[in-house]
């Protein structure tokens, strides 16, 4: 993300002030969001959030959950393109858990839910297919590598976290390889990189790029 927002991970934010109504084409969706200022990208979807939905394949997935989820842009897109799988989304900013409950409903999404947690403190033994994310930089590799960390006791055999970053931000998929022992670079768009990592995938325990 690398914009300057600490309010984006605050578990007490500033009382939002003024309201956004954010339109969105993607895939063939048409998806409105209610966002305010007290959520990072507060008046369009981040050009990152929407490398990281272009990116997504998810046909055999059952359950994703999208970390970090802001107002949620990218798992009520989810939700919306795949229709048959369960979304949860987790974000530790209670206003932008509000307005994902809004959008959720503006949206008519029947398969999505949000919860008011410290990344998987909520989560319990829940395990996933795939975990996604658009990472809040401005909180540091403290919160980030704790999150790629956890990311591994919540994914299945053979699920995979997928992150979307600024081109030149390279711990984090340094992090990713550490933990599953490989990191894909599964896409290059308008200065982003999208990097994928498989729980116990076979092999590969070097950051690879499908590009080249």
């Amino acid at each position: 993300m690398g914009q300057r927002a600490s309010h984006y991970y605050d578990t007490k934010p500033a009382q939002p002030k003024r309201r956004f109504l954010i339109k969105l084409n993607i895939r063939g969706q048409f998806l409105e969001f209610a966002s305010s200022s007290g959520v990072f990208s507060k008046d369009k979807v981040d050009l990152g959030t929407i490398v990281l939905i272009d990116s997504l394949e998810l046909p055999d997935s059952r359950e994703v959950l999208d970390m970090g989820c802001g107002y949620g842009a990218i798992g009520i897109a989810i939700a919306k393109l795949y229709p048959a799988i369960k979304v949860t989304m987790v974000d530790v900013n209670p206003a932008a858990v509000k307005l994902v409950r809004e959008n959720i409903e503006r949206n008519d999404v029947k398969n999505a839910e949000v919860l008011h947690s410290d990344l998987y403190s909520l989560l319990g033994g829940r395990s996933f297919d795939a975990i996604v994310s658009n990472p809040p930089l401005a909180a540091g590799y403290k919160t980030i590598f704790p999150m790629i960390e956890g990311a591994f006791g919540h994914l299945r055999e053979g699920g995979f976290l997928q992150i979307v970053l600024r081109k030149g931000v390279n711990a984090i998929p340094r992090k990713m390889e550490d933990v599953f022992q490989n990191v894909t670079t599964v896409s290059k768009k308008s200065g982003y990189r999208v990097f994928r990592s498989f729980k116990n995938a076979p092999g590969n325990a070097k950051i690879r790029d499908q590009h080249d």
